[in-house]
C-alpha cells in the first residue's frame, strides 16, 4: 500500500488525491477544504510539482488579496498593484510606486503568519524604514505580530 501524500497549506497537512478526467488538458490541482484534488487527463505518470505549484501561487493571490481587503482599510492607506512572485530572498516588498509584491510560499504558512507579512507591507506604505513608528503602527493592527513574525522567521524561503 503506497502512502498518501500530504501538502501543506495555511499552516496544515492535506493529503492529495489524483483523478482521472479526460475534459482536463493538463494536471490540475484545487481544495476542497480537507484534500488536493489532483485532476489528470489520462493514468500514469504527473507532474505534481509542476500543479502543485500553479495552485499555490492562484491560491496565494486569493489570499493575499483577500487579507488586504481587511487590513487596507485599518491602515487607510492605498496601494496599487499585487504580485505573486517565487523569491528565495524575502517573504514581500513594497515600491516606491506603492506596489506590493509577495512570496508564493507564504501560503503554506498559518494565516497568521501571512497576515503579518501583508501587514508589514502595508505599513511600509506609510513608513519605508523600520522605524519606531513603523513598530507601533504594526503592532496596533496585530498586537500579536511578533509570534506570526516568529513563525516566517524560522523557515528560509528556500527550504521549502
Amino acid at each position: 500500500m503506497s502512502e498518501i501524500k500530504k501538502y501543506m497549506y495555511l499552516g496544515k497537512e492535506y493529503p492529495l488525491k489524483a483523478t482521472v478526467d479526460s475534459s482536463v488538458k493538463k494536471a490540475t490541482i484545487t481544495f476542497d477544504g480537507e484534500f488536493f484534488i489532483c485532476k489528470v487527463p489520462k493514468p500514469g505518470e504527473i507532474d505534481i510539482a509542476k500543479a502543485l505549484l500553479k495552485f499555490y501561487k492562484r491560491a496565494c493571490r486569493t489570499v493575499v488579496n483577500q487579507r488586504l481587503r481587511i487590513y487596507q482599510p485599518q491602515i487607510k492607506i492605498k496601494y496599487k498593484d499585487v504580485t505573486i512572485e517565487n523569491n528565495d530572498k524575502r517573504w514581500g516588498s513594497c515600491s516606491s510606486n506603492r506596489n506590493l509584491t509577495f512570496n508564493w510560499r507564504l501560503v503554506i504558512f498559518p494565516i497568521e503568519a501571512l497576515d503579518y507579512v501583508v501587514v508589514h507591507e502595508l505599513c511600509h506604505l506609510k513608513h519605508l524604514n523600520h522605524d519606531r513608528s513603523f513598530w507601533r503602527l504594526l503592532g496596533k493592527i496585530l498586537p500579536d505580530y511578533k509570534n506570526a513574525m516568529a513563525i516566517i522567521g524560522s523557515k528560509k524561503t528556500r527550504d521549502m
